[in-house]
């Protein structure tokens, strides 16, 4: 064995249960998630952190025939990760839904899965799964629950309790 000082350090440096449970959130990090699938079975797009102990989540497409992944959006890469800028509405939702991840936490696809509407530090986000881009889209204030049409635009979401229109090509409507 060794001294005293050293077993007491080898026992405070070891990675015990209770502190893995802790860093890996109940070991849910790192797993994917929120699974789409395309109408044709073409691609996937699900939810999942780089790593076990990473919280924030990113968006990944898998590709069925090609058999790879791609890391869709990174929101270290993309604005950082602030969870202050989240509404009231967004807060809510994620504490009614235990969700204790960071970054894309949410996400909504057309059915044919070539696009998928997000939302990050508060903006309204539009990737297209196909080629690989991603757009901010200009939605007035802090964006809620973003859904996209069957065909891909426009995009539908909630701000301050009232359900606004968004097109791609940038103009914002209330209904």
């Amino acid at each position: 064995p060794g001294k005293p000082g050293e077993i007491l350090a080898a026992l405070t440096e070891r990675d015990t249960f209770p502190r893995q449970y802790a860093r890996t959130r109940r070991f849910t990090l790192g797993r994917p998630r929120s699974f789409s699938v395309a109408e044709d079975g073409a691609r996937v797009a699900f939810l999942r952190s780089r790593a076990g102990d990473d919280p924030v989540t990113c968006l990944w497409v898998y590709d069925v025939r090609a058999g790879t992944e791609r890391l869709m959006a990174d929101p270290r890469a993309m604005v950082g990760v602030s969870e202050g800028d989240l509404s009231d509405a967004e807060r809510a939702r994620r504490e009614r839904a235990r969700e204790t991840a960071e970054g894309i936490v949410a996400y909504a696809p057309d059915p044919r899965l070539q696009v998928a509407s997000f939302v990050l530090s508060g903006e309204l986000y539009l990737a297209d799964l196909v080629s690989g881009s991603i757009r901010k889209l200009p939605a007035a204030g802090l964006v809620f629950d973003p859904r996209p049409a069957p065909s891909g635009d426009p995009i539908a979401y909630v701000r301050d309790g009232t359900l606004r229109v968004v097109q791609q090509g940038g103009e914002d409507r209330l209904l």
